[in-house]
Parts: C-alpha cells; sequence; structure tokens
C-alpha cells in the first residue's frame, strides 16, 4: 500500500487575484520582456525584415515613455494630494472611512499606497473621503 506524504495544506496555495489572471495579468514590462526575447531567439537564417525590427523597436519606445508617463503622472498626483492634504493641517474636518465617521483635529499627514491620508486622533481618513471641513 503506498503512503502519501508532506501534503500541503490549503495555506500553502499562493491566491491570484481575478485581474491578474491571463492577459489582463501582464503588465507593460512583461511585453518588453517578450518582445526582447523575441528578438533574442529569432532564428538566424530567417531573421525577421528591417521593417519588422524597426516597428517592433518603435513600439518598445513608445511602451517605454507610456510607462516613465504613467510615473511621472503618478508622481503628480502624489505631490498634489500632499499638497491639499497639508492645507488641512490644524482644521477640523469630517468624513467616513470603512463606513466609520471620523471627526476631529488634523494632526498630520501620512503617505499609504500612493494616497494621502489625514491623522486624526490616532485614526486615519483618506483625503478623498473628506466631506466637511472648518476652521
Amino acid at each position: 500500500m503506498a503512503t502519501v506524504n508532506n501534503v500541503n495544506s490549503a495555506t500553502d496555495i499562493p491566491i491570484v487575484p481575478a485581474d491578474e489572471i491571463g492577459f489582463s495579468g501582464l503588465k507593460s514590462e512583461d511585453f518588453l520582456k517578450i518582445l526582447i526575447a523575441q528578438l533574442q531567439n529569432q532564428d538566424p537564417s530567417n531573421p525577421m525584415d528591417s521593417d519588422q525590427l524597426l516597428a517592433q523597436i518603435s513600439d518598445m519606445r513608445a511602451l517605454q515613455a507610456s510607462l516613465d508617463l504613467e510615473k511621472s503622472l503618478d508622481s503628480l498626483t502624489l505631490s498634489q494630494q500632499l499638497n491639499s492634504a497639508t492645507g488641512f493641517l490644524g482644521k477640523s474636518v469630517e468624513g467616513t472611512q470603512d463606513s466609520t465617521f471620523i471627526g476631529g483635529i488634523v494632526e498630520s499627514v501620512v503617505v499609504r499606497e500612493g494616497a494621502a491620508y489625514l491623522s486624526i486622533d490616532g485614526q486615519e481618513l483618506a483625503l478623498a473621503n473628506v466631506t466637511a471641513v472648518a476652521d
């Protein structure tokens, strides 16, 4: 009779979010890696013609420019959020965070995962969730 050893529990199985499955899970960097691998592994006796190569290089440059623009926009958005959030320092604000009412004087500003949060009496309120402001 055969025995089974080392059966993994369900907690050892990684859970992949639905938006990271298939093509929707590919990022721009993944596309660049695939394109570079394709160029490195092409058949030397039958290389792609120069028009195809130039088109793919152009696609790579456009994609890199898009990535750079995305990073710049993220940085600009965060900078704008921080600028707005610091304007709330010392002011009384109200809002809801995860269906919980939060109100009080803003003591500090924190950045977490690309978003600005206002710190009020030990609680954090996302800048986007502010519903009222008073001096």
